[in-house]
């Protein structure tokens, strides 16, 4: 989620956390000497429940079942930005918006307003169609590309997917269960990484690619401090799960706090975005009229 926090830096004036069970064969009896055929059922096959999962990435793969198994889901998104700096007012932006997720064919269509902290509201639109990303803020013209482009993923909330990619983590995570209505939660904390190493973590890859718009528009202000002396401050990743209805997801929240040394303290730049499921969704996403 990139939300275009202006930095007000004045550099002439202003002061790490990251079970398969074998199948049983059919073995013949130490006395058989022929083989006998089976004996034809006379009632339907009975489907075994499945086992209960106990690690996590268990509860991710039975999280990406059923999730897969809907048309689509309907998702709130929010969160928030911010880049604070001593002796400086904050800047910050705040963003809210509406997913629908289809699974068959995957596509994503979101709706969404960006607020900067001095109350300016800019709408949003997104769009993931075939594989490719379609943005538009306010009244700019589309921009379109694939989701390796970060211009194009960072605008994307797509908890669907980011499950599918959190598979990669999963065994950095801590599983605790018995939450209210049978909730099971999920969850990776990181702290301490420069963001030089910080780069190669699976689990961090999403938090360095948020946060380099910020990163880029700092460095332009006249900030120097390479990715060596830039450190993670804090990373925490949630994931709560429905036991109750075959462990598919009901939220995500991700936030983070990078510290960028400058002139003997610190610029902090934070992010929050928490993603709520809604319910099945069975409709369809199509672009609008004019974009391709």
């Amino acid at each position: 989620m990139v939300l275009s926090v202006v930095v007000a830096v004045t550099v002439s004036g202003c002061s790490g956390s990251d079970g398969t069970r074998k199948p049983a064969g059919r073995h013949a009896s130490p006395g058989a000497t022929k083989a006998r055929p089976e004996p034809k059922s006379t009632s339907p096959a009975r489907a075994e429940p499945a086992a209960k999962p106990r690690t996590a990435a268990e509860f991710v793969a039975r999280a990406r079942q059923a999730m897969g198994a809907e048309k689509g889901w309907t998702f709130t998104v929010s969160g928030g930005e911010s880049a604070v700096m001593r002796g400086q007012a904050p800047s910050s932006a705040t963003y809210a918006a509406t997913v629908h997720r289809t699974t068959a064919p995957e596509a994503l269509e979101q709706t969404g307003t960006i607020t900067t902290g001095k109350g300016e509201r800019k709408p949003e639109l997104v769009y993931v169609v075939g594989g490719t990303g379609h943005v538009r803020e306010g009244a700019e013209a589309w921009r379109k590309g694939p989701l390796s482009d970060p211009d194009i993923a960072d605008d994307v909330e797509d908890p669907v997917a980011e499950l599918d990619g959190f598979a990669a983590y999963a065994k950095s995570a801590k599983v605790t269960e018995g939450g209210a209505g049978g909730r099971v939660r999920l969850r990776v904390t990181a702290s301490g990484w420069r963001l030089s190493a910080a780069r190669s973590r699976p689990a961090l890859k999403k938090a360095v690619r948020e946060v380099e718009p910020t990163l880029a528009q700092l460095r332009k202000a006249g900030v120097t401090a390479t990715d060596g002396r830039i450190t993670l401050r804090s990373f925490d990743e949630t994931w709560d799960l429905d036991a109750a209805h075959g462990y598919r997801l009901t939220s995500h929240r991700y936030t983070f706090t990078f510290l960028v040394p400058f002139r003997g303290g610190d610029i902090t730049v934070s992010q929050e975005v928490r993603a709520e499921n809604r319910g099945v969704f069975t409709g369809s996403v199509t672009l609008p009229s004019g974009v391709k």
